[in-house]
Order: structure tokens, then sequence, then C-alpha cells
């Protein structure tokens, strides 16, 4: 499988018009193309970031969904004008899973279901925080990656989503707390 890791960096106080725009117009067209494993917005490290995570089973299904949401006249000339006019840089990352939880497969075996906009006043977060780790393997870990092209620096962890998601000491890597959108599989 090719896990694909995209982080944008969007332009300091874009990130609520952004992820609205996304909830509302992005989500339903991306999704019905694209397998959705996660959706997050930075809350420590480089701010005004979001993380999203698709799961392909191969270079050639990426490819076929990819084009096929390119034909989404939504996609190309509603969403994309309008949502990449806030975005400053982009990154974007494969990975190779190396372990994941039983959580992680429950989303990867879901990964191909589409999501409808948020109805209206639906909170557009979820209430707990995951964290995400580069460069250690921490136990516990939702999935833990190898990166195989893009960013080298790694191993890559998806933490768990928990109500205290600040470590109580030091820890290795680079730890960065993700608020998950409520739609987020993970």
């Amino acid at each position: 499988m090719i896990h694909e890791w995209r982080s944008y960096r969007l332009k300091p106080g874009a990130a609520g018009d952004y992820l609205a725009l996304l909830a509302e117009r992005g989500l339903p067209l991306v999704t019905r193309h694209l397998p959705l494993m996660g959706y997050w917005l930075a809350e420590t490290g480089p701010l005004n970031t979001i993380h999203h995570l698709w799961s392909y089973a191969d270079w050639a299904e990426r490819e076929s969904r990819r084009a096929a949401l390119a034909q989404e006249e939504g996609w190309t000339r509603g969403f994309i004008p309008a949502a990449f006019a806030l975005v400053d840089a982009q990154q974007n990352r494969f990975l190779r899973l190396d372990r994941a939880s039983p959580r992680f497969h429950a989303a990867l075996a879901g990964r191909l279901r589409a999501h409808a906009a948020p109805a209206p006043g639906a909170a557009l977060f979820a209430p707990d925080c995951a964290a995400l780790v580069i460069g250690a393997e921490p136990a516990g870990a939702e999935a833990l990656w190898q990166p195989v092209s893009g960013d080298a620096r790694g191993p890559v962890a998806l933490m768990p989503r928990s109500a205290e998601p600040v470590p109580a000491a030091p820890q290795p890597g680079r730890h960065v707390i993700l608020r998950p959108l409520a739609f987020s599989p993970l």
C-alpha cells in the first residue's frame, strides 16, 4: 500500500476559512474519489498547518482515483481555486506501514467511504487530539511508517487521540499535537 501524508502550510489566520471550505465544499467531492484516513490541524510545531492522510492499494489506484477527481468541475473550478488561494506551501511524502493498531486497520477498511458535508452548525473538530511523532518509534502508536519518498526523516508515528495529548515528559523525535476534524476517521 501507499500511505500519502500531505502537509499544507496555510496563510496566517486562514485555517478556519480553509477548513470550513473543505468541510462544506471539498469533502463531498474529494472523498467520492480519494481514500481518506485522517485530517488534522497542527496545534504545536509549525502553526497554520494542516495534515491529511490518504491510503491507496498501489500506484495504479492512486493514479486512477486522482484522475477521476480531476474530472470533477466542482473540485477543479470551485474548491481548488478558492482553497489554494489560502495555502502558502505544500509537502508530500509516501510512507510504508510498519505496524498499526486495530483502530487503524478499521479506518483502512473504511477508507473508500464518501463523506457528506457536515450539517450546518455541526462541530468542525473532534473533541480529543492526536499527535504526530517524527524521528522516533513510540509505543502505543495507531500507526508507524517509514518514509519511502519525499521528506526522508522518519520514522513517522500517529499517536491515538487523547483528552490530554501533551506528553508528561520530553519525548524523542519531533512531537506535534494534531486536532482532528470531526469527519476524520483517525
